[in-house]
Formats: C-alpha cells, structure tokens, sequence
C-alpha cells in the first residue's frame, strides 16, 4: 500500500488528520516504466447497497479480474475473469447481481460499413457466482448497450432499463441488419434474461427518466439535425414541458432532489445543470454553472442525494447525513480531491477514490459508524511515494490577457530550476487536466524532466465562456495559450526555454504536430498518439458518418468541429493551414507518430499519411503502429510500447539532466 493506505489504517475518522507531505529524495533510479505504462491496479470499487460487500475490478497485465468479497472475509463470493475488453463500469443490482459494463469494438451488424466502440453487460449473480450477458444473443436487437436508465425491483425479482437498437433479419437468414438506428426502451430481467421492449424511441433522439418503482416518469426528444429539444410527461409529446436549442447535445440526467423534479443539461461539458419541476415548467439553477459535477442519486429511489465538484472537491450535499459525512471526509483527506464512488443504502458506508499532488491515487473503505477509514487498494502500488512529483496549478496569461490555468509536475527532489520541459496538453480540446497523479506526466517527471499541463482557452470545467473562446482558435489562440504557459515558465526560471519537447493523444497529438509544423521555434521533438494531422479528411470522416437525410447523427459533431475550427464547411480551403500533414514541409524538429491499429476515433490513416507526407518532405519522422489498441491507450502492453518509444524519443532529442 502507499501512503494514504498507511495513515487510514493508524487512524481512525475521528482523528481525522493526515499529515500528507511527501519525503522528496531521489536516492535510487527512477522505477521502470513498466510501473506507469500498466493500468491502475483497480479500475473500480462498488458497495453492495446492504453495506456488506465490494464488487471490484482489478488488472493483471491487460486481463482483468472482477471479485466480490464479504467485508470481514477473504474468501471470494463470486469472482471471474473477462479478459482484455475495457472497463465501463460497475453496478449493483439490490444486493444479489452485480453488473459489469465492457467497452469492445466491432461491427454491430452485417450492413455496418466500420467497427465502432459499444458496450456490453455481463451479469453476476451473487447468490450462486454464475455469469451470463445482460443481452443474450438475438436477431432482435444489438447487443449492445445505448443508455442505462436504473434497476428496479418488482415482485420479487431484479430489472434493468436499458436503451437497446432493434435489428431486423437478413434475407438470406445469415444475420441481422439495423431496423433503426435509435433505441427503444427494453428491460432485462436479470435472472432469465429475458428481454422485452417497453416503449419506442424516435428518430428525434429520446431518453426518459425512470423512478424506483420503474414508472417512466419524463421522457425527452432531441433532434439532431437542428439541435431543437424538449422535454414532455408520458404519452404528451405534443404537449412540452419545455422546449429549447443546443447545437451540441442535450441530456436528462435522471430524477432531481425531490418527486417531480428532474435534472436537465445542455450545451456540452460546460453546460449547467438545472432542476426542471415537471408541474409547472420552472427551471432552477442550484449547481455551479462551468463545473463538472459527480452526482450521487440514492440506489433506492433515484433521487438526488448531492454532487461534488469535480475540480475544487466543493460537496452540495441534500441528505443532512451525507452532509455531515462529507465534511467529517474533507478533514480526513486535506488537500486531496474525493470521489465518492459508492454509498451504501443507509449512507453508512461509503467507498472513495482519493487523488492529490502526493499519491498515486488510493482507494477506501469508510465506515462512519466505526470512524474509520480502510485502505482497499493503491491505483498504482508499485509507484514509491518519494518518487511521485509533486503537481502544482500555474496561472498565467496568454497573449492578448485571457487568464489561463496549467498543471505543473516537477521531478521529485530536483530544485525547480532550468529544468528540461515535457509540454503534455490534453485531448478532446473540451476537457482538462487536474492537479493529480497522471501517469504519463509522472513517466517523464521521475526522469528529470518538469512536466506542463496547460487548460488552454476552450477546455472544460472554467464556465461557458472560457469554453466558448475557444470557438474560431483551433490551431490558433488555443495552440499559442500552450506555447505562452511555456514562455511563462521560462520567465519564472523554472524551465528552459531550449529545452523543450511536446508530445500528446489525440487532440494533445495535434497540438504536439502544430507545434513543429504550424509553430516554429520553440521545441525540439514532436510526439503524437492518435492525433489529427489532415483537417479535410477528419471533416469528411465525420461527415460521412450521417445516415440519410432524415438521421443526420453526425451533425452535432458536424457543429463542434465547425464552432472550434471556426469555419463554414468541411471543404473550407483555411483548413490546409490548420492541417500538420499540409505543412509537413515546414516541419523544423524530429517527429514521433504513434497509433492504435483499433482507434475508432481517429482514423490511423491520420498517423500513416502524416508520416508519408514528412518522408517526402525530407523531415526526420518515426512511425510505431500499436497493434490491438483503441484511441484510449487501454490495453498495458500496448500503453507500454507507446510509452517506452515516447520516452526514448525525447531522452534522445531533449535528454534530461545528468545529475538529478
């Protein structure tokens, strides 16, 4: 165990105090990158709603392994293995199923043109240890899982909601085709296994919210073609409760703090969540706008318990007990950002996910009747506390005066000082990164090397506004908000400015090309997994994912791109500036293209012609193909491979110092 693991067991919570500060000494090499590249040890944790069992899902190498285990008892209740398919989640079912939700990629049907991601249940019973799927093998439907809308009980046996694609058959009798491409409501009885639709979707994407008894209690209709959405009672869609528009998407996410209440998003990450009260049509704003929220809806009556912010760890507690025991959890774990990742029915027991700036990131088992807090597992055991690097928040301003916010990590025991620089921006560009332990920036940072996160204009979790600035700066305000955090950095001393590479996944892999190609100057390699590098080919990769003229489904991805490349069309010539594998022949410092052979995201053509076009161009490029890997880095030996390349790569362009 790490650190915290140490402290819980010699406290209990009513002590409640953690002196959390790290020894920071490189006496020994850094650990071997097998110790960053695997996945986290456990990937999930879930409370049985009784409080008496943990459901969870551990890795070895790229298997992965679900148990669960009687608190007080080392002998396993149920427990299976399932292999290399990806972690979606975990879920009770009252306390005698347990569902465990898998990501995999394939083709959905005989008509479908390209595998896509999609997720699949797997049901455990814990009474006998048995496993079945959540959707067994039909010519009905998908197998696949499209919404999760709750469990129910009703007499006496378990049923879960989900929203699933019916499917026609062939006719030559050899397979099925979609029949749609939306979902209906079907529930699943978890112990047959039986399947029955409940009510119909429509082309105009629907959702509903489902109360404890499992009555439909709204449903919701979005259309993708214009972004028009509303939200109506059942069997009353021609009579809104409240309509509106969202270029990007639009979401029910379940009951509200009261019968009657539901919550409502819009707008995409950034969008506030408001509470809709059904009988009149009110919308009220009681969480912060520009803040992701974890929400804690009770097992029981789905009704909203509270949310925590994902950024500043702040709780809005509804329960008065779960209030009291949020705040008993901020004093045990200062400094620390807590995720609450299952409670139990009667809110006693409840399992955390604790990260911060000097842990890897641990799991616990609080138990407020007893005050104390158990340690389950480190997400990363074999990581020494005194070799984590400490993670710090930056502010700076960009060029034209836009505050900005980064994340530092400095190598352990190493002053702060004319260190080589790893600029790591993130993908999406909607997202953002945290002052935590992130394993690739930690790879590099026990190397000698000070690591740079920067929250450039248009990530998450800074409100609508610092969102939406990033509309119209793909490649341009958003690529120069990196290179200005960098120049910041320099001033202060800490870095230098000579020594610096960029490296990223995804959009980060854009950014890390843009900066060679589009930029000049400033870094001294490149490194990119899975990252754009042609803007015309993307554009018409999303484009041609629209189904007909009545099912245009990639228009609200069609819209985002739009917005944050802030153009008018996919053929739109400004793009040819905006593309790396356009400007290849301007490319000024050695390149690095990684890709999974699996990414669905990102076509791995992407990577391959940008590494043809440097070739011709006479630049100096290594291309390394992952086999087996998706756009997510989700298998450990692959996440290895990328990661022993990428390091080689810029030890060998920008080495870091030798005495540190």
């Amino acid at each position: 165990m790490g650190m915290l693991g140490a402290i819980a067991r010699a406290i209990g919570l009513a002590g409640f105090l953690m002196p959390l500060f790290p020894v920071a000494v490189l006496a020994a090499p850094p650990p071997p990158l097998e110790v960053y590249g695997s996945l986290p040890k456990t990937e999930s944790v879930a409370i049985s709603p009784d409080g008496t069992m943990l459901a969870m899902v551990s890795t070895e190498g790229d298997k992965r392994l679900f148990s669960v285990q009687r608190l007080g008892e080392q002998k396993l209740i149920a427990g299976a293995t399932v292999g290399d398919l990806k972690l979606a989640g975990l879920q009770w079912a009252g306390n005698d199923y347990v569902i465990v939700y898998m990501h995999r990629t394939a083709r959905l049907s005989i008509r479908a043109e390209s595998e896509q991601e999609f997720i699949q249940g797997i049901v455990v019973s814990v009474r006998d240890g048995s496993t079945k799927p959540l959707l067994r093998s039909s010519t009905d439907y998908l197998p696949a899982i499209f919404g999760r809308y709750g469990f129910v009980q009703q007499n006496g046996s378990w049923f879960g909601y989900y929203g699933v694609v019916p499917t026609e058959r062939s006719m030559d009798g050899q397979g099925a085709f979609f029949k749609q491409r939306f979902a209906d409501l079907y529930r699943v009885d978890l112990e047959t296994g039986a399947v029955q639709r409940v009510t119909r979707g429509t082309p105009s994407l629907r959702s509903w919210v489902l109360d404890g008894t499992g009555q439909i209690v709204v449903e919701s209709e979005y259309d993708p073609n214009n972004g028009n959405w509303k939200v109506f009672l059942p069997d009353s869609a021609s009579k809104p409760v409240m309509t509106g528009n969202s270029p990007f998407n639009f979401s029910l996410l379940g009951l509200s703090r009261s019968p009657g209440t539901v919550l409502v998003k819009e707008g995409g990450n950034d969008g506030e969540i408001e509470e809709l009260h059904l009988d009149s049509g009110r919308l009220e704003t009681f969480l912060p706008s520009g803040k992701a929220m974890t929400l804690i809806h009770s097992p029981v009556t789905h009704l909203l318990l509270g949310a925590v912010s994902v950024d500043d760890n702040e709780p809005i507690m509804f329960d008065p007990a779960l209030d009291r025991h949020y705040k008993s959890l901020s004093k045990a774990f200062p400094g620390h950002a807590i995720a609450l990742a299952s409670v139990s029915a009667d809110l006693n027991r409840v399992v955390l996910h604790v990260t911060g700036s000097d842990t890897s990131g641990t799991w616990q088992l609080v138990d407020f009747k007893a005050g104390r807090a158990d340690p389950i597992e480190d997400d990363y055991p074999r990581v020494p506390d005194d070799m984590i690097g400490k993670t710090q928040i930056i502010d700076y301003r960009a060029s034209d005066g836009l505050p900005i916010q980064g994340i530092l990590t400095l190598p352990p025991g190493v002053t702060p000082h004319n260190l080589p620089l790893v600029v790591l921006p993130h993908g999406g560009p909607e997202a953002r990164d945290f002052a935590h332990f992130d394993w690739w920036a930690q790879a590099f940072a026990v190397r000698g090397y000070a690591v740079f996160q920067p929250n450039f204009r248009g990530s998450s979790g800074y409100g609508m506004a610092f969102r939406n600035a990033g509309f119209g700066e793909w490649g341009r305000k958003m690529q120069t908000d990196i290179s200005d955090g960098v120049a910041a950095l320099a001033a202060q001393g800490v870095i230098d400015l000579r020594r610096t590479c960029i490296v990223g996944a995804s959009y980060g892999g854009y950014a890390a090309l843009a900066g060679v190609t589009i930029q000049h100057g400033l870094y001294r390699c490149a490194a990119s997994y899975g990252g754009v590098t042609d803007m015309h080919d993307m554009m018409y990769s999303v484009k041609a994912k629209d189904r007909g003229d009545t099912q245009h489904y990639a228009d609200p991805a069609m819209r985002f791109w739009l917005s944050y490349l802030g153009i008018k069309s996919p053929d739109d010539s400004a793009l040819n500036a905006l593309s790396p594998q356009a400007q290849a022949k301007n490319a000024d410092a050695p390149i690095m293209l990684i890709y999974g052979q699996n990414d669905t995201v990102v076509p791995p053509e992407q990577s391959a012609d940008m590494a043809s076009a440097l070739k011709s161009a006479g630049k100096p490029v290594e291309l390394v193909r992952l086999e087996g890997e998706d756009h997510w880095l989700s298998r450990s030996a692959t996440r290895l491979e990328m990661l022993k390349a990428m390091v080689g790569f810029v030890e060998k362009y920008n080495p870091p110092d030798t005495t540190h």
